[in-house]
């Protein structure tokens, strides 16, 4: 949250351009010795690969750590966002033009999958149960779609953003039902309102009125 809020602070005293421009690069290049690369790394490069190793030192980090604290059985977790990553990336790979022409439509549908799998994996962890691969439905459209372009298959561009577009849409419906569902049941089995714990729940306020009711019975 930090670093966006940085990144939109400095687009606003800056512009937009400041990006586009090698100001943050070219001094340590040039002390560095590297006059090949003079003006040609640009300040929305080192972000990114700022962000690039940020990423990988996390993942490493917290994997080494699972798997010591846990053990190996533990990285079957990691499979789906594991092949979601892959199937995206080689989605753009053979497409190189698809985030061109659908930008808002694959951004949402990886954030879908990913909250989708995020959600449940929690959920599982709460109610323990295991948060196995053959129950990642939402994900086999991607994967299928990844693995016949990668055999060779040719899809349409129109065709092939039209299926995305429908796919992304049928993906947040589920997503949205099946939130409002976990919720709904979480708050009946627990007896409270979702971001109210105020208010008193009709459950129990029965309940209290059937002790109430016991009590007085037993006197």
């Amino acid at each position: 949250i930090f670093l966006g809020a940085t990144l939109h602070f400095v687009s606003f005293l800056w512009g937009p351009m400041f990006w586009q421009s090698t100001t943050l690069a070219d001094g340590a290049i040039d002390r560095l010795g590297f006059a090949t690369l003079q003006g040609r790394v640009r300040n929305m490069d080192v972000v990114l690969f700022a962000a690039i190793i940020t990423l990988v030192q996390e993942a490493v980090l917290k994997t080494s750590f699972v798997v010591r604290n846990y053990g190996l059985q533990t990285l079957r977790t990691a499979i789906p966002h594991v092949l979601l990553v892959a199937s995206v990336l080689a989605i753009v790979h053979l497409d190189p033009t698809i985030l061109l022409r659908s930008p808002r439509t694959m951004m949402h549908l990886m954030s879908g999958l990913f909250t989708e799998q995020t959600t449940q994996l929690m959920l599982d962890h709460m109610v323990e149960e295991k948060f196995e691969l053959r129950n990642r439905w939402c994900l086999v459209p991607t994967v299928f779609v990844a693995a016949m372009m990668t055999l060779g298959v040719s899809f349409k561009a129109e065709n092939l953003d039209a299926f995305l577009f429908v796919y992304t849409v049928g993906l947040w419906i589920y997503l949205a039902f099946k939130i409002s569902v976990v919720l709904y049941e979480v708050c009946d089995v627990l007896g409270i309102w979702c971001f109210d714990i105020v208010t008193p729940h009709p459950k129990k306020l029965a309940e209290v009125e059937g002790d109430t009711v016991g009590t007085k019975k037993s006197n």
